[in-house]
């Protein structure tokens, strides 16, 4: 009967263990999480705060900002969680400025985030041709990123010329490098899928799992927006809005078991921006501590 008991409180001391696996993605912030503030203006400044309260990194926003990020990234050794920057399908390379900044980030583990784009909107949907020229953009960052060991995200956005997760894939593919794979973003999700597209989402994430490499995640409503911004309805402060952004991440984490790094959104929110680096870091120590305990 001992022996039985004891069986017993082994299974579920096994049962309590796999509910309370502790959470280890990382969690960066964006920069407009606190970008454009008049108290926190300088990178430095910025950085510090962030790295004082509780992220794991921050964006580098792009190129422009890229001299002054990193600087203040070095100074107080913090990581720079991802590089935004425009690939451009109008350009036969990519701009060879670039290849400086990925070396300067050799040894980093920052992810290269480039977003592709059309500067002269020749090519606004998809096709054969731009594709093709994306791919041969793609393969040569690639290239560049391979001989620093970095890993190549593609970052879809809303109005620009790779939007949808599923282009994404289709490219990805093409491009066939391991060190190629992609971003899933809440809020460019939801502002090009259709309201009856929306409910193949779990099925969307597990046929791109094996290339995803982070996540950016927001509060949000969850509707079709009418509204003449539609970031007002898909960009709300982290844990607000209709939205389950917590059952998004608990599927991510839980059911797929993503180890990648998640990062919160704030483009265009008004509220104060010492506020929504508390706020933000808050809410994702609240879902995970709802994760870890099987909540």
């Amino acid at each position: 009967m001992r022996t039985y008991a004891t069986v017993l409180l082994f299974c579920f001391l096994l049962h309590v263990k796999a509910y309370s696996q502790e959470i280890k993605n990382p969690f960066f912030g964006l920069y407009s999480i606190i970008g454009g503030d008049s108290v926190y203006n300088t990178f430095e400044k910025q950085v510090k705060l962030v790295k004082e309260s509780g992220y794991d990194g921050i964006e580098i926003s792009g190129p422009e900002d890229f001299i002054g990020m990193k600087s203040a990234l070095d100074k107080l050794d913090f990581h720079g969680a991802y590089f935004y920057f425009m690939v451009d399908v109008d350009q036969p390379r990519i701009d060879p400025k670039l290849k400086n900044y990925i070396s300067a980030l050799k040894g980093t583990n920052t992810i290269l985030a480039p977003y592709i784009q059309s500067s002269s909107n020749r090519y606004k949907t998809a096709s054969a041709e731009a594709d093709a020229k994306v791919v041969k953009l793609l393969r040569q960052l690639s290239g560049w990123a391979r001989k620093e060991d970095l890993q190549i995200a593609i970052y879809p956005h809303f109005g620009y010329y790779v939007q949808r997760i599923g282009h994404v894939l289709k490219l990805v593919k093409q491009i066939n490098r391991k060190n190629t794979g992609m971003s899933f973003n809440l809020c460019h999700w939801l502002a090009t899928t259709p309201a009856e597209e929306r409910g193949g989402l779990k099925s969307d994430l597990m046929e791109i799992l094996p290339y995803l490499r982070m996540v950016t995640i927001c509060g949000a409503n969850d509707l079709v927006s009418d509204k003449k911004v539609v970031w007002d309805d898909y960009i709300l402060p982290l844990g607000m809005g209709s939205f389950d952004t917590y059952g998004l991440v608990e599927y991510l984490i839980k059911d797929l078991h993503f180890k990648g790094p998640f990062g919160v959104q704030c483009y265009g929110l008004k509220d104060d921006k010492a506020w929504l680096v508390k706020h933000s870091m808050e809410t994702w120590n609240n879902y995970k501590m709802r994760m870890e305990n099987g909540q």
